[in-house]
């Protein structure tokens, strides 16, 4: 497991590790055309340092890469790692772990999710967030709950747009039955699934109880996906205190697999709004 920083910086140092081979230069040669130390471009390679756009782009230079998309690539993965993401201005009113998160969550282009007793955050309506936080704030760190509300809206932005996140959740019934806030507010949240669902890059499924036992049943995961040839996927799963990222093959692997074992055993999309519709019909008489 790393934290979430180092995930981009490690990759980026991977790939130009690999171009430095391609080239035939040893650490040593390619960091006297640099005109750097043997030390510093290993831990650039290792993802220790911070690389600039000016540093890769003579890097790349060096490397004798003259493959244009390659190059952009490489040169935008700088650009977006060394930015402030705007989460940063909130690293003091939430826990580490959910920046952690959300700074992986910022540089996606899809998310396969499952959620077990919650809904997915980007899913969540403003008194369902608030309801959550505080109850997070009673058993862990003090919170700003108007800040994680912040924080969460702003996430959701991902959703539209011109080139909205591909987000595709499966979320077991408990999620949406658990009265978090009151009814009131679980039928705010119910009729907000409903709509979302309506999106054409949101796909949702429900796991009914009816279900039985299936594989994943008591773990919430994320597979977050970057569109990027250099970036596979990475894998979050999130606890009180900690975020931790599965990068392995194997590991991104047996979570896919597993997620599709659950879509498979959840309710169709079109099922999955009928019953949700069905549930808001019921509450409401």
């Amino acid at each position: 497991a790393a934290t979430a920083p180092p995930i981009r910086r490690r990759r980026l140092g991977a790939a130009l590790r690999k171009l430095r081979l391609a080239a035939g230069l040893t650490l040593q040669g390619a960091a006297e055309r640099l005109e750097i130390s043997d030390s510093t471009l290993s831990r650039l390679e290792n993802g220790q340092g911070r690389l600039r756009r000016i540093d890769v782009a003579a890097a790349l230079d060096v490397y004798g890469v003259r493959d244009e998309e390659l190059r952009t690539t490489l040169l935008n993965l700088t650009g977006q790692i060394r930015d402030k993401g705007w989460w940063q201005y909130y690293r003091r009113a939430i826990p580490e772990p959910y920046a952690d998160y959300i700074s992986v969550e910022a540089a996606a282009t899809s998310i396969d999710a499952h959620t077990v007793q919650l809904v997915h955050g980007l899913l969540q309506t403003e008194p369902y967030i608030r309801a959550v936080a505080e109850a997070w704030r009673v058993r862990a760190e003090p919170l700003d709950v108007d800040a994680l509300v912040e924080v969460r809206r702003t996430r959701q932005r991902m959703l539209g747009g011109p080139d909205p996140l591909r987000l595709r959740v499966v979320m077991h019934e408990s999620a949406l039955r658990q009265q978090v806030g009151g009814a009131q507010v679980m039928r705010g949240q119910i009729e907000r699934v409903l709509e979302e669902s309506r999106r054409p890059n949101v796909v949702i499924q429900i796991i009914t109880h009816s279900a039985g036992a299936y594989s994943g049943l008591d773990e919430p995961f994320a597979i977050v996906g970057f569109g990027n040839p250099l970036e596979h996927d990475v894998v979050c799963l999130d606890n009180l205190t900690r975020t931790h990222f599965l990068e392995t093959v194997d590991e991104v692997r047996n979570y896919a697999s597993v997620f599709d074992q659950l879509r498979a055993a959840a309710l169709s999309p079109e099922r999955s709004a009928l019953w949700l519709a069905d549930l808001l019909t019921k509450m409401e008489s």
